[in-house]
């Protein structure tokens, strides 16, 4: 299966290598990253990557390699269309932030103010008015993970969000504890534009922010045929993948050529581009980037808030699933933008995006300088006098309770020693859990064990215990995550869990 198309790619990449000359802008600055993606589709690791980058208001570098569809040789250019993953968030964010400036919807307003009622999360801690429009832009709302996709030639469409709400939107840590990403909440989001605005999703993104920012290369993927040319996705070992829907648009699905994103991004940047409607002041802009509180380091309104590197901040979003890779980072104080489009996973995206990055600021290549105070810091840490990390002795004993999923309760019990965790649901064996993160009050690690609801069993999975400490409860989720073999794509299911300590040995 994999022979031909890399022959294939390998004898494109032979004639031509890039779109065809009247498709590229280029910038000699690139070229050694340029050579990399090249690689890269020439060893047959993606069928094609796309990539824009802009500069003080204009666009450098715009190119793309290989196959947009690897069966029908069609090549990829900067204006065809590719998945967003989860960029699709920022682009929804922006959305929301539209009703935040017409006073029609309140960032530090309950949720469940704008959701419709079938669309509202049920609450194990605390009460339903706790968790904000913000939480849930901030990934901050207490949900556990949700990932899920239907393909086209899936028997069965994805459910209703209201049916999808009921069974995986559950609060069960505080509303901003912590940070949890959680796409589940910005299909919610999708589902408060659409109840406020009084229009589809699809109609305020496409209309109100695609047209306007002059995106023509951009539209809300919902299941409907494509009439422009678009990536088809492919697993690693080159298969085509169906096109896929999720349960609700407003996490991932949008699409946009790399031409339209990195303009997209120019918008974000504030360079009031001429041809671009202010859809929103710069003062919008600049919150979305914004950490908020303070103490909220990690995810604004719809960006990553990458922590300073090496002095230059910078904001991105990344977006992945099935046969999507793609990523968009923007330095607003350098005024500079790049975003890469791959219909495929892509090893080195990080590399190629860093690289891109370097060439426009070279300290950003440079060695991180040494701080007298972090050599201060290392030298007493390796202190005999220096105090230990606390041990999770808090956690140990025996616990059970009760995991309730969606259409079941199921017995478990779970003990803790300073020889690890293992952990037995129901009648079945117990498992060595295999432990990720244990402290004092959080435990996080994963198991085997059958969670045999419908949704779970459609394929092979294994199950992720995430649980927080309260005195002698612990309380959390088990978030049972699979995989599809042949379409690269994977569930994150949760359930809640609480257990009450047995013994403390």
């Amino acid at each position: 299966m994999r022979q031909l198309p890399i022959l294939a790619l390998m004898c494109f990449i032979l004639g031509s290598g890039c779109a065809q000359d009247s498709d590229v802008v280029f910038d000699d600055r690139f070229s050694e990253v340029r050579e990399v993606i090249i690689e890269q589709v020439e060893d047959g690791i993606v069928p094609s990557i796309a990539v824009a980058v802009a500069e003080d208001g204009e666009i450098i570098w715009e190119e793309a390699f290989g196959w947009s569809d690897v069966e029908n040789r069609i090549r990829a250019t900067p204006h065809t269309m590719y998945r967003l993953g989860s960029i699709t968030k920022t682009i929804t964010a922006t959305g929301l932030m539209l009703l935040v400036e017409e006073g029609r919807v309140d960032l530090d307003e309950p949720a469940v103010e704008y959701l419709p009622k079938d669309v509202r999360p049920r609450t194990y801690v605390g009460e339903p008015e706790d968790v904000t429009v913000r939480h849930l832009v901030n990934h901050r709302s207490g949900m556990p993970a949700y990932a899920e996709s239907f393909y086209e030639d899936d028997p069965e469409g994805p459910r209703s969000l209201g049916e999808t709400v009921r069974r995986y939107g559950i609060v069960v840590y505080p509303p901003g504890w912590s940070f949890i990403y959680c796409n589940l909440g910005y299909q919610m989001l999708g589902s408060i534009i659409a109840e406020v605005s009084g229009v589809s999703y699809a109609e305020l993104i496409e209309e109100r922010v695609f047209a306007p920012l002059g995106m023509t290369e951009s539209l809300v993927y919902r299941g409907q045929a494509l009439s422009r040319p678009y990536a088809v996705n492919y697993t690693q070992a080159l298969e085509r993948i169906p096109l896929y829907v999720d349960v609700y648009p407003g996490a991932d699905g949008n699409c946009a050529s790399a031409h339209d994103l990195v303009r997209f991004a120019m918008f974000h940047l504030e360079d009031h581009l001429p041809d671009q409607d202010a859809i929103l002041t710069d003062e919008s802009i600049r919150s979305m980037q914004a950490a908020v509180p303070p103490s909220n380091t990690r995810y604004g309104i719809g960006w990553d808030l990458d922590a300073s590197e090496r002095g230059f901040r910078s904001v991105c979003h990344g977006g992945e699933g099935p046969g999507v890779d793609a990523f968009m980072r923007l330095f607003p104080d350098e005024d500079i933008a790049a975003v890469i489009l791959c219909n495929a996973e892509c090893e080195k995206l990080y590399d190629i995006q860093k690289a891109i990055f370097v060439a426009l600021i070279p300290d950003l290549g440079e060695p991180e300088p040494v701080e007298a105070e972090s050599v201060e810091a290392e030298s007493a840490a390796e202190s005999p006098d220096a105090e230990p990390p606390a041990e999770p002795t808090g956690m140990y004993g025996k616990w059970a309770g009760r995991i309730e999923a969606y259409d079941r309760e199921l017995e478990v019990e779970l003990a803790i020693d300073s020889k690890g965790a293992r952990v037995a649901v129901g009648d079945q064996p117990q498992d060595d859990m295999e432990i990720w993160a244990l402290s004092p009050t959080f435990l996080l690690g994963m198991f085997d064990a059958s969670i045999p609801t419908d949704d779970n069993e459609r394929y092979p999975y294994r199950n992720r215990l995430a649980v927080v400490r309260d005195g002698d409860r612990l309380y959390g989720a088990v978030i049972s995550v699979g995989w599809r073999e042949g379409r690269a794509g994977h569930y994150e299911l949760s359930s809640h869990v609480e257990l009450h300590r047995l013994t403390r040995k």
